[in-house]
């Protein structure tokens, strides 16, 4: 994306700073989020190694254990600390993925600071459904985008602007509405106003 396509496009200098911005702010996001991504895929990596070793253990004692009852006693204390243990990796596991989740979906929110938005959120109220999607989040980030609409920008809008070679509608009208219409070209507008008075 180069700020000359922008400009053929019609945006103001200033709307094309915001896209541009937005533009870089998204591949700083993705490059995060993929860096996050190989640090979770190790972690879920260890945890399985860890998972292997434990179960080789089990094993391993099953087999020596024959008979004997001190045997099967540590035994079932040893099953009993890595059904723990286990129990432990996979809340952090969960934990690590449901973090994941809201951090990216918080860098496709339009959040100006994703982490004043985090520190905003109920994270006890948001949970991953079973096929992986994010329960909780959406009500509450359409909460506040309408309470604390100014931690989240806008898309930039080309209204008001015209297309090189456009035309903008007629406005009838006095200023203050056209300064409150999105769709009014305030120069074209004066320059009606003019027009009509001179006739």
């Amino acid at each position: 994306m180069k700020r000359e396509e922008l400009a053929k496009l019609g945006l103001s200098d200033e709307q094309v700073d915001n896209v541009m911005k937005l533009h870089g702010k998204g591949i700083q996001d993705e490059t995060a989020l993929k860096e996050q991504l190989a640090t979770l895929e190790t972690e879920r990596d260890g945890f399985k190694a860890q998972l292997a070793d434990r179960d080789k253990d089990i094993k391993d004692l099953k087999k020596q254990s024959a008979n004997s009852e001190e045997i099967q006693s540590k035994l079932s204390d040893l099953q009993s600390k890595y059904d723990n243990e286990t129990k432990t990796l996979n809340d952090q596991l969960q934990a690590t993925k449901l973090d994941s989740a809201i951090t990216s979906a918080l860098a496709l929110s339009k959040a100006r600071d994703p982490q004043d938005i985090r520190a905003l959120l109920k994270s006890d109220d948001i949970k991953i459904g079973s096929d992986g999607a994010l329960l909780g989040l959406d009500e509450q980030l359409k909460t506040l985008q309408e309470s604390k609409a100014y931690l989240f920008t806008e898309t930039p809008k080309t209204s008001g602007t015209n297309p090189q070679g456009g035309k903008s509608a007629a406005f009838t009208g006095d200023v203050t509405s056209a300064i409150k219409s999105n769709s009014v070209n305030l120069t074209e507008f004066i320059k009606q106003s003019n027009s009509n008075q001179g006739e």
